[in-house]
């Protein structure tokens, strides 16, 4: 069997603490017949141990094998406090004495839901607890027991009294776990937008020169290890000074996020691309040879001469290219080196072509 998941394993533990209160409650039980309080006989003492301990076996077994998570509420906290609280009042109807002192009992099975429930839950947790406070009465009082009238009105008070404090405070702890909760997912979301900012490329959006160290060592090891090679291509926009020139630097801005846009376009699920600076791109090309590598960047070389920049009327723009295949085991910045070689290759033999080396 596999281990449970994370949220099954915190349910698994509130249910064994929901367990120990209910065996505690048995343990009192047996104490008080013990001692002779306990109008149970020993048989229905026997019983009543069966029960309580099979429920908490039960209640443990639904956890752990997720049959909770076909339920409405998967972590069965008002199942097992409604539970608790009709054992606790079972239990008091067979003791006189001490009955004040069993039904504190039920305030301590109030306590496990106070991380879980809302104020409609304690609401309804509250009304039934009530309801079994008024069944206990009238069965003592049908079956004939001695009942002072202001004894048991004072106790009745002193118990609701003592219950809604404990309903309180059970509330204030469950807005405090949901206010964490959502300061939790707060930071959460912040630390996921901080770790995106740190590895993109403010302007294009795509991954920055950093991330895309980290990511060619990674693939250096996995070459290395023979799961596959790759390819490095270094793109760079011909004379885009001029553009900056002719139709300012927010329209050349604009020029670089649309070549982003087409760059993501063109490359393949696989591959990774990144902007290393001002005008110049890294194209890595995986699971491929140099041959398919330079037909892609082709297409791409092809569809930049193509494409119709926003905002820059009559302007057409060219890529330099150059490209190098990773040798196994030398440093991936050899590789680098080799495909920067190759780009001012491409440059210095009249732009807008590839060259690989």
């Amino acid at each position: 069997m596999t281990a449970p998941p994370r949220d099954q394993l915190l349910r698994l533990r509130r249910t064994l603490l929901a367990s120990t209160a209910l065996i505690l409650q048995l343990l009192l039980c047996w104490l008080a017949f013990a001692a002779g309080f306990m109008s149970l006989s020993l048989g229905g003492m026997l019983v009543l141990s069966f029960v309580v301990l099979s429920s908490c076996v039960l209640f443990l077994l639904a956890i752990w094998l997720n049959l909770n998570l076909r339920l409405r509420d998967p972590s069965l906290t008002m199942v097992q406090m409604c539970w608790g609280i009709g054992v606790v009042f079972f239990s008091a109807y067979f003791v006189d004495h001490l009955r004040s002192l069993f039904l504190m009992m039920a305030l301590v099975v109030m306590m496990f839901g106070a991380f879980r429930l809302r104020l409609g839950g304690f609401v309804r947790i509250g009304l039934f607890t009530v309801a079994c406070y008024a069944v206990l009465l009238a069965s003592l009082w049908l079956r004939g027991a001695a009942i002072e009238l202001r004894v048991e009105l004072i106790q009745a008070v002193e118990f609701l009294v003592l219950l809604l404090g404990v309903s309180i405070l059970g509330l204030e702890m469950s807005s405090l776990r949901s206010s964490l909760q959502q300061r939790n997912r707060d930071l959460q979301q912040a630390l996921e937008r901080i770790q995106l900012l740190a590895i993109t490329d403010e302007l294009t959006g795509l991954y920055n020169r950093r991330f895309a160290n980290d990511l060619l060592a990674q693939q250096k090891a996995l070459a290395d290890r023979g799961s596959y090679g790759f390819v490095l291509c270094l793109l760079d926009l011909d004379l885009f000074k001029t553009v900056n020139d002719r139709f300012g630097h927010a329209n050349g801005d604009a020029v670089l996020k649309q070549l982003a846009q087409l760059l993501r376009r063109v490359v393949r699920d696989v591959d990774f691309v990144a902007r290393l600076g001002g005008e110049e791109f890294l194209l890595l090309v995986s699971r491929t040879d140099v041959t398919g590598a330079e037909l892609m960047v082709e297409r791409l070389r092809q569809a930049v001469r193509a494409t119709q920049w926003q905002d820059c009327p009559d302007l057409q723009l060219s890529l330099s290219i150059g490209i190098s295949a990773y040798r196994p085991v030398e440093a991936w910045e050899d590789t680098l080196l080799r495909a920067d070689s190759a780009l001012y290759q491409a440059k210095n033999a009249g732009r807008d072509q590839v060259v690989v080396v």
